[in-house]
């Protein structure tokens, strides 16, 4: 077993520990584990497949690899040492999404942000979900549409905030293509638990775009 399948071997018993715990702690709460069940796929979950994925590289570049690896690493134990302190939230949904988009530069999707001039404050509750959700929307884009960039735009409408995430990958099927946990879950679950919605509109060599929509 080389070094990097050590490494991987090693973070998958981790993750199970970590979501084994929560559940533990959390058992008899539903609306608590449903958003921990979407944390856990949301970050540790996502770097595992990533992990997994076979590359060129993974035999010719073995080092470079193996440094990747470490940095998916990081990145995660900062992530879930973020949610055991509990961090004071951002105030503004633009910061919030600008980070977003930071965040997903690293791993190489660029998302162009258009904001209109609105006041974008809204219950931290919301925030989070549509922060959240546009994070899953753009993972699913990098991972998914075989596009490296991809738009974000947030407006008013209808007494609300919305967020549109748009690419011009290569789509799917909606009729014929099931939803995941990703987008059941992680998307459209998170916003209707806030009061919102999310509406998901895809066709092959179309691209994707998501809309989420929070009240006021």
């Amino acid at each position: 077993m080389t070094q990097v399948e050590v490494l991987i071997a090693v973070l998958a018993v981790a993750a199970v520990g970590v979501a084994a715990f929560f559940v533990g702690v959390r058992r008899g709460r539903t609306a608590e584990r449903a958003e921990l069940n979407r944390q856990i796929h949301d970050t540790v979950l996502q770097a595992l497949e990533a992990m997994a994925m076979r590359t060129p590289s993974d035999t010719v570049d073995a080092p470079a690899k193996l440094a990747e690896f470490r940095n998916l690493a990081r990145a995660q134990a900062i992530a879930l040492r973020r949610g055991f302190e509990e961090f004071p939230a951002r105030g503004r949904l633009t910061e919030d999404l600008a980070a977003v988009a930071t965040d997903l530069a690293r791993d190489g999707l660029r998302a162009q942000l258009v904001m209109a001039e609105i006041d974008d404050q809204l219950p931290e509750a919301r925030r989070k979900a549509v922060r959240d959700a546009t994070r899953e929307a753009l993972r699913n884009t990098l991972k998914h549409a075989q596009a490296t960039q991809a738009t974000v735009r947030m407006e008013e409408r209808d007494g609300g905030i919305v967020v549109t995430t748009r690419d011009h990958g290569v789509g799917f099927d909606m009729t014929e293509q099931p939803r995941g946990f990703g987008i059941n879950e992680s998307i459209v679950a998170r916003l209707t638990q806030v009061g919102g919605y999310a509406d998901i509109v895809s066709k092959p060599g179309g691209g994707t775009r998501v809309t989420l929509w929070v009240p006021r």
